[in-house]
């Protein structure tokens, strides 16, 4: 039931975060390269890129559970409705999703630089997160999004922001991180504020995951959880 497809239209995902990713992925690359595959399953869509799957609409799960069986990437997303029966080698993540408030962020656009200062952004990423790419496959990656006017690269004093994709109005925003030495300054917060704004006056909303661990902290500086769901890591 699982069949590789080509071809992916917006008639083809349902209006979530889910099936924006994968129709920003198509955006990006088409459906012709070997790591960024597209198949239909039942009533539903998965993308895969590289080690990450994505399933949106309502797939059949037994195929999708062979399906992942098979192909064993490193990480799955579903909607929070779908549980999934994987083997042991898997673990639950609980995310919160969370609409990123239009709040006055006191700095001024002039000093945050968009699509530059890409080695500064790749330094504080490789020291935030455990599971970065290698910098050439980051790099190569962030350079052909930006290109397709898929993804954005924020800096501004020492923080870093990623707009993975803007379909339809939904600014997805993702791998938010403060250098080491410059945290506790609200810089995080405070580019956030500005980001939000600025979408906002683009008559667009934007949004970002938070784990448990993150989420009183998003709470805290005004942004609204808006829904949910279960990331499936593969341990290690």
């Amino acid at each position: 039931m699982i069949k590789q497809i080509f071809d992916v239209s917006s008639e083809m995902v349902t209006d979530s975060y889910y099936g924006r990713k994968i129709l920003a992925a198509f955006y990006a690359y088409g459906g012709d390269y070997d790591f960024c595959r597209f198949y239909s399953c039942g009533g539903g869509l998965i993308h895969i890129y590289n080690a990450g799957m994505v399933i949106d609409g309502d797939p059949d799960i037994n195929e999708v559970e062979m399906f992942i069986c098979m192909t064993k990437p490193a990480a799955v997303e579903m909607k929070s409705d779908i549980a999934l029966q994987l083997c042991s080698a898997y673990e639950k993540v609980h995310r919160t999703l969370f609409r990123v408030k239009s709040i006055e962020s006191g700095i001024d656009s002039n000093n945050v630089k968009v699509n530059s200062y890409t080695d500064k952004c790749f330094a504080v990423l490789n020291k935030s997160f455990d599971k970065m790419l290698p910098y050439d496959d980051w790099y190569v990656d962030i350079s052909h999004r930006i290109r397709h006017n898929i993804s954005k690269l924020y800096w501004y004093d020492n923080t870093t922001v990623t707009q993975q994709f803007n379909i339809n109005g939904f600014v997805f925003l993702s791998h938010i991180a403060t250098a080491p030495h410059t945290r506790g300054r609200g810089t995080a917060r405070k580019l956030l504020w500005l980001i939000g704004s600025e979408a906002e006056k683009s008559g667009e909303t934007a949004y970002l995951f938070a784990l448990d661990h993150r989420r009183s902290f998003y709470e805290t500086i005004g942004f609204e959880p808006v829904g949910e769901d279960i990331l499936y890591e593969m341990k290690g």
